[in-house]
């Protein structure tokens, strides 16, 4: 019995000084595969984590983002595909993943994990932004204003989300609260040719 425990010890001993030594090898994975992206070297940033690779959130998540980088949509909307599955309650990926699927106009797939971040934080503002995006392209004024007017109450002097939902209320025959919000844009962005063109139209 009590040979047990040193064997146990030392078994204890050997894991951890190879974990240790396997969290450094990552460290310097990640550090190389920095310094490679920084030169704009996305094959040799890339090749840097697949040394290493063990299918870990944090490798998926980047390889999702360097193969972006590198215009592999594809791939990258794979690797941030593997990402959302290990992180289901996670934005970070998702909104990752938006891009390459940008990328490859799946916009349809793009509303869906916009939506499925609104579920897990109604006030974010970059998902209810590009809902309204997707809903003021497809005309569907009414859907688009509801997204951003919760980006305008949420930022009220945010350029972007002002402009759009003037848009989208000059397309809703609101000319009045078209007007101030061109309005307001114009005191964001003084002399904005957008916002001067629009305001015109609500005379």
């Amino acid at each position: 019995m009590d040979l047990v425990k040193p064997f146990t010890a030392t078994l204890l001993l050997a894991l951890v000084v190879h974990l240790g030594a396997r969290a450094q090898d990552l460290q310097a994975a990640f550090a190389s595969s920095y310094a490679a992206e920084a030169k704009g070297e996305y094959a040799d940033a890339i090749a840097a984590l697949k040394k290493s690779y063990a299918g870990t959130y944090e490798q998926n998540l980047r390889l999702g983002w360097l193969y972006f980088l590198a215009k592999n949509y594809p791939v990258s909307e794979a690797y941030y595909q593997k990402a959302v599955e290990q992180r289901p309650y996670a934005i970070e990926p998702k909104l990752g993943l938006v891009k390459p699927l940008n990328a490859l106009n799946k916009v349809d797939r793009m509303q869906e994990l916009y939506q499925a971040i609104l579920k897990i934080d109604p006030q974010n503002t970059q998902a209810n932004y590009w809902l309204g995006v997707i809903f003021l392209n497809r005309k569907s004024y009414e859907a688009a204003a509801r997204y951003f007017e919760k980006v305008v109450n949420l930022y009220p002097f945010d350029y972007d989300a002002t402009l759009s939902l003037a848009w989208t209320y000059l397309n809703l025959g609101k000319k009045t609260e078209a007007r101030l919000l061109y309005g307001k844009a114009l005191l964001i962005r003084p002399g904005d040719a957008t916002a001067t063109a629009g305001l015109k139209r609500t005379q």
